[in-house]
């Protein structure tokens, strides 16, 4: 599967689906979760210490999209502080789904240099791999 057609939507918590139209071309998606931590539960009884695993850890979610005034007030609409859904749509139509708050930022810039900023979004769900007929659901039509 390439890159080509990753997608980013974000519909409110009044919205029935997710917008038709993707929010802004991002150029990659970032991992859907990271290795848990661990517990120890050592007791004296133990010859060797004792491991449970921690909770998952979904990591910040952070997607970088080329500066246009379009691009960045897009992306500032979500951005109001309070939870959205948010679904990745992969190339070959499936997905992933998680609640998060978003922010957004213009990154440095250098001679030469593309401007780019960063959609950076803090899950506080568990993110879900979603199918393609799942995804295909999940959005609008008109």
């Amino acid at each position: 599967m390439l890159d080509l057609g990753i997608e980013i939507r974000i519909k409110g918590t009044s919205d029935a689906k997710f917008p038709k139209e993707k929010l802004v071309a991002v150029k990659g998606a970032p991992a859907t979760g990271q290795a848990g931590g661990t517990v120890e539960i050592t007791t004296s009884s133990d010859p060797v210490k004792v491991y449970i695993p921690d909770r998952p850890d979904t990591g910040d979610m952070d997607f970088t999209y080329n500066y246009s005034e379009e691009n960045v007030t897009a992306v500032k609409t979500v951005c109001d502080n309070t939870a959205k859904d948010i679904l990745i749509k992969y190339p070959d139509g499936t997905g992933a789904l998680y609640t998060g708050i978003c922010q957004t930022w213009k990154n440095e810039v250098s001679v030469g240099g593309a401007i780019e900023c960063t959609l950076h979004t803090v899950p506080s769900t568990q993110i879900v791999d979603k199918s393609s007929t799942e995804v295909t659901a999940l959005i609008a039509t008109e």
